[in-house]
């Protein structure tokens, strides 16, 4: 017999999946919920282990935390509205550990652990459409630790299982011939490790230039090889030397695009991360190609079967509240207060779009970077749900958080940010910025 209530399959307990969680159990007089998350504890990529490669199961490492990590985005904005940090005077810029503690107390406050499966990993998902077009999800899982396999039917499948986990590697010529220390940013944990060595560090985006700072410290010098087009003004240490891509490698002697060579003896790449959905049954068409999800509709609803729904894929964004707006969206869809264009529409709507966006220059593996966009994304899918979007002291803050960290990379956390009310907010230095 069909159930009565509309059952929501939950894939990951990290931030995207606790925060979809606590709008369904807002309304359990119509959804049913269960969560699947295949670590020991929720949190995600928030949860720091000194563990690089496989956990206790033998499965990969989820989170890509490393030690000393703290936010690049003020708490006074990172929060999720109906969810503010317990003190306001701390650090706008705190350690991973207050975000873990965080959501701890997020998941605790709405409800959330009954609902959540630990220890269990989702091993296959496969969608049936019924005669009157509805489509029902068969989820497989196991229970890591009893190894029971079992399957439950669902209405929808919202997919929450992060974007950190399995690093991008591009190939490089003669990589093969270094015998030195090579990870990708993943695996990366404390900067001690490189005291006195050469290291070279690929890739030039938030965790690169974070890493290459943590790693100078210790390190004798640090290559920071990127092809942006420009060097970074970002105050960095004396032993710290921007260089072009790394075009081959010989042994230690690394050769980069601009024809400079060096001596090096451990390698970072810090090359961003894979999409990947390894549980998806192959009738359900995803490409990931050149880090581009398609075929999804707003960065969110798969297009032909809008009961599947990918949660993380804007990357430049203020992830935590953008959930809380998915999530109503998400919520708005289902119960149909949100309305849906065909299938062939949200193709045409979303191929105009991605042309639009090449032509202005956007690399198609950038199309999910949202940056300056963001603002217009939030605003359409609140209205869609009826729900507030981002007040606009939320972009002020953003946007002097990004000046401050393009004058120095080094000092820009060191700001304290306070919020007046919906339009203004006050900055003071904590330390010397």
């Amino acid at each position: 017999m069909p159930s009565s209530k509309t059952r929501i399959a939950i894939v990951g307990g990290g931030v995207a999946g606790l925060v979809v969680a606590r709008h369904v159990v807002s309304k359990l007089n119509i959804y049913s919920l269960t969560m699947f998350e295949q670590t020991d504890d929720i949190g995600g990529t928030w949860v720091y282990t000194d563990e690089t490669h496989f956990d206790k199961h033998g499965l990969l490492i989820h989170s890509s935390m490393y030690k000393n990590l703290r936010t690049n985005i003020p708490k006074e904005v990172m929060q999720i509205p109906d969810f503010p940090f317990r003190d306001p005077d701390a650090p706008s810029f705190p350690s991973h550990t207050v975000i873990r503690e965080y959501l701890m107390d997020y998941a605790e406050h709405f409800n959330l652990r009954p609902h959540i499966k630990l220890n269990t990993l989702v091993k296959h998902i496969e969608p049936e459409t019924l005669k009157n077009g509805q489509t029902l999800w068969t989820v497989t899982y196991e229970d890591l630790e009893t190894k029971a396999e079992t399957s439950k039917t669902f209405d929808a499948v919202v997919l929450c299982n992060g974007h950190y986990t399995v690093g991008h590697v591009p190939h490089i010529q003669g990589i093969e011939s270094f015998h030195g220390g090579c990870i990708h940013s993943h695996q990366y944990r404390v900067p001690e490790v490189y005291a006195g060595k050469k290291v070279c560090i690929l890739g030039a985006s938030w965790s690169g230039i974070d890493i290459a700072v943590e790693v100078a410290q210790y390190a004798d010098k640090v290559y920071l090889s990127h092809n942006l087009p420009e060097q970074i003004d970002s105050k960095m240490s004396s032993n710290v030397e921007q260089r072009s891509g790394v075009e081959s490698i010989q042994g230690s002697v690394f050769t980069f695009r601009d024809g400079t060579r060096a001596e090096v003896d451990d390698f970072i790449y810090c090359t961003g991360y894979e999409f990947t959905y390894p549980f998806m049954s192959t009738k359900v068409e995803i490409r990931t190609d050149d880090n581009h999800v398609e075929p999804i509709y707003k960065h969110l609803v798969h297009m032909d079967y809008t009961s599947l729904f990918f949660m993380g894929v804007p990357a430049i964004v203020i992830p935590f509240p953008m959930f809380h707006i998915q999530a109503q969206y998400i919520l708005g869809i289902l119960e149909g207060r949100v309305q849906l264009p065909s299938a062939q529409q949200m193709r045409e709507e979303n191929e105009t779009e991605k042309r639009s966006l090449l032509a202005q220059g956007i690399l198609l593996r950038h199309i999910n970077k949202l940056k300056d966009r963001q603002w217009a994304y939030y605003d359409e899918i609140a209205a869609a749900a009826n729900v507030p979007s981002f007040p606009p002291v939320a972009r002020k803050i953003f946007d002097h958080v990004s000046e401050m960290r393009n004058i120095n990379f080094t000092t820009y956390k060191n700001y304290q940010y306070h919020i007046i009310d919906s339009e203004n907010f006050s900055v003071s230095c904590s330390k010397p910025c």
